[in-house]
C-alpha cells in the first residue's frame, strides 16, 4: 500500500492582521481523525519564510478505511484553555488523491457542504420526542429484502451518535454501518438485521454517564457533567424500543436486541447491559470510556454476584490514550473473572492502528457484526 504525503499549509495573514494571532507567542498546526494525527495532539507548522503562511508535511502511511476523507482542523497553540483556538463550524475534510498533495487554504475559511452517503432502505423520525430527554432524530436501517419477506422478523441493534452512523455529514467521518450491514447481509457473513441509529444532543455527557462528576481533569479542563444515564435508559426502554418493535418487524426478545456506541456511547451501552439484560442481550462498546467516576462500571462488573446473560464486544485502539487503553483491559479482566469467556460471549479486541474517531471503529463495525450476529440459517 503506498502512503501519503500532504503538506497543510495555513495561511494565517488575516489572523496576523486582525490581531487574533501573533506569531511571537502562539503556534498554529493541524489536528484529525487518521493516524498520524490525532484528535488530541496538534501537530505544529513552521513558517519557514516568514510570510504568514505555515506548513508542515504529514505522512499517513495508507488511506483510510472505507475510503473515507481525512477529518481535521487547524488549531491554534497558545496560553490559555486547552481547548481554544479550534477553527469554527465543522470538521474539514481532506481526501487523499496521490502519493504527494498540498493542501492551503486561510485559517477558519467555511468548510464545505459534506453530502450525505448512504446504502440501503434507511427510514427517518424526526424530533422523536419523550418524556425523559430532550427529543430527537432516529434513522432506522432496513436490511434487503425487508419489503419482500413480510413475515421475517429481525433482530435489532441500537447505536448511540446515530448522526454519524450512516453518513459524514455532522462530523466528516462515519462508521459506515449501512454499506458494512449491506456488504455482509448480501454475501451471508451475517444475520439480517435492523439497526437504530439514536442521535445525541447537546446533553451527551450527561445522558451517556450513570453519575454525576465534578473535577478536575490532568489537561485543565473542567469536568462538571453527567449522571442522566438512568433517564435516557428509560428513554430507550420505555419509549423508542416500543415504538420500534410497534412500528417494524423486530425481534423483541433480549437475545436479538443489541446496543452499542463508542467513547461516553460504549460507556452507555455497557451501562444499558448492566442495567437491563432483560432488554439488551448484547453489549458494544467500543473504546469505551470505562474509567468514568473512577470505574465506576468496572466496579459494578465485579461486584455482580453470578455472570448476567449479555454477550459483550470491547474494543480499543492502541493509539488511544493511555488511560483509555488500560480501562478497556480492566473492562475485560472484570468480565473474564465473572466467567465470560473470550470467543464465546465476550470479544475483546486492541487495534494497533486504532484511534479515538469514526473511522477506527468503522473498520471494527465488520468484525463486531460477524461477532453479535452471526449467520444462523433460516429465520426465526
Amino acid at each position: 500500500m503506498a502512503a501519503y504525503s500532504v503538506t497543510f499549509v495555513v495561511d494565517m495573514r488575516q489572523e496576523i492582521s486582525a490581531r487574533r494571532f501573533d506569531p511571537r507567542t502562539a503556534r498554529v498546526g493541524v489536528r484529525g481523525g487518521v493516524a498520524p494525527l490525532s484528535w488530541g495532539n496538534t501537530t505544529l507548522a513552521a513558517d519557514p519564510d516568514g510570510d504568514g503562511r505555515y506548513e508542515v508535511t504529514v505522512t499517513f502511511p495508507h488511506a483510510p478505511f472505507g475510503s473515507q476523507p481525512v477529518a481535521y482542523k487547524f488549531k491554534i497553540e497558545r496560553t490559555g484553555p486547552p481547548n481554544s483556538g479550534w477553527e469554527e463550524g465543522k470538521n474539514r475534510q481532506l481526501r487523499l488523491t496521490g502519493e504527494r498533495q498540498t493542501l492551503e487554504r486561510v485559517f477558519d475559511a467555511p468548510p464545505e457542504p459534506i453530502a450525505r452517503n448512504r446504502a440501503g432502505d434507511i427510514r427517518i423520525h424526526p424530533a422523536f420526542s419523550s418524556r425523559f430527554v430532550a427529543a430527537r432524530d432516529v434513522q432506522v436501517y432496513l436490511p434487503p429484502g425487508y419489503e419482500k419477506e413480510a413475515r421475517r422478523r429481525y433482530p435489532v441493534l441500537y447505536l448511540h451518535d446515530g448522526q454519524n452512523v450512516f453518513d459524514a455529514a455532522a462530523m466528516g467521518m462515519e462508521w459506515q454501518v449501512d454499506e458494512t450491514a449491506e456488504l455482509l447481509i448480501r454475501s451471508g457473513q451475517i444475520e439480517p438485521l435492523i439497526v437504530v441509529a439514536v442521535s445525541n444532543t447537546e446533553a451527551r455527557t450527561d445522558e451517556y454517564t450513570p453519575t454525576f462528576v465534578d473535577r478536575t481533569l490532568p489537561d485543565g479542563r473542567k469536568l462538571h457533567a453527567g449522571g442522566k444515564a438512568p433517564l435516557y435508559a428509560r428513554f430507550l426502554v420505555e419509549e423508542l424500543k416500543p415504538f420500534v418493535d410497534r412500528t417494524y418487524r423486530t425481534r423483541t426478545d433480549s437475545p436479538s436486541t443489541s446496543v452499542g456506541g463508542a467513547s461516553h456511547g460504549g460507556l452507555v451501552s455497557l451501562y444499558l447491559a448492566l442495567e437491563h439484560p432483560e432488554v439488551f442481550g448484547q453489549a458494544l462498546a467500543m473504546s469505551p470510556s470505562a474509567m468514568w467516576d473512577d470505574d465506576l462500571l468496572i466496579k459494578r462488573v465485579r461486584a455482580l454476584p453470578r455472570k448476567l446473560p449479555v454477550r459483550f464486544w470491547v474494543d480499543v485502539g492502541a493509539l488511544e490514550p493511555g488511560s483509555m487503553v488500560s480501562a478497556a483491559h480492566r473492562l475485560r479482566d472484570a468480565l473474564v473473572s465473572k466467567g465470560w469467556t473470550e470467543g464465546k460471549d465476550l470479544r475483546f479486541v486492541e487495534q494497533a492502528e486504532g484511534g479515538h474517531d469514526e473511522i477506527s471503529w468503522a473498520s471494527r463495525i465488520p468484525d463486531a457484526l460477524r461477532f453479535l450476529l452471526p449467520r444462523t440459517g433460516d429465520a426465526r
